[in-house]
């Protein structure tokens, strides 16, 4: 292990804790701390920031519904459709957007399975059912199509710039 990824000690723990429950209290000199660790410690609030990874993990629990053997293969089959997305790219907008297509794949397939069973629906609660679903696929396709164009206007490594030379028109007479 690195000395950046090295795993703080149960007493530094403890400490960072303590820092943590008095910045969230509004204390500033604790808040400083946890700025000046953070600042030393990027893989912490990288983790902790990840927005995308927390959203996929909760569609994940609501899914899975406490089941693990669920819950490990749904991150096993994103991983899987992470690479299949973005291959060795590790463009930011590549990123972003295959983060945006695993959530709504999550959540499309997620409202997929929940609509399958409408029998004890309302015909309102199923035309809710239906807009969200709705909603989610063009949310999912909307993802996909920006993510093809971004492949498109991005440079990449075996893509020649589409550079066409036209011969000046001859007017014949």
């Amino acid at each position: 292990m690195t000395e950046q990824t090295k795993l703080p000690s149960k007493a530094e723990q403890e400490d960072l804790n303590l820092v943590i429950k008095k910045a969230n209290a509004g204390d500033r000199k604790a808040l400083s701390k946890l700025r000046k660790f953070l600042d030393q410690q990027p893989q912490i609030w990288n983790e902790v920031g990840d927005i995308a990874k927390i959203a996929e993990t909760a569609w994940i629990k609501l899914i899975a519904k406490g089941d693990t053997l669920a819950q490990e293969s749904l991150k096993r089959k994103l991983a899987a459709l992470n690479q299949e997305i973005l291959g060795d790219t590790d463009h930011i907008f590549d990123q972003m957007l295959a983060d945006v297509i695993r959530a709504t794949w999550l959540e499309m397939h997620y409202l997929m399975s929940v609509d399958a069973d409408a029998t004890s629906r309302t015909a309102g609660q199923s035309a809710l059912m239906m807009k969200r679903l709705e909603s989610a696929q063009r949310r999912h396709l909307t993802a996909i199509k920006q993510y093809c164009q971004i492949k498109k206007l991005l440079p990449g490594e075996n893509r020649q710039p589409d550079l066409r030379i036209f011969k000046p028109r001859q007017d014949y007479a």
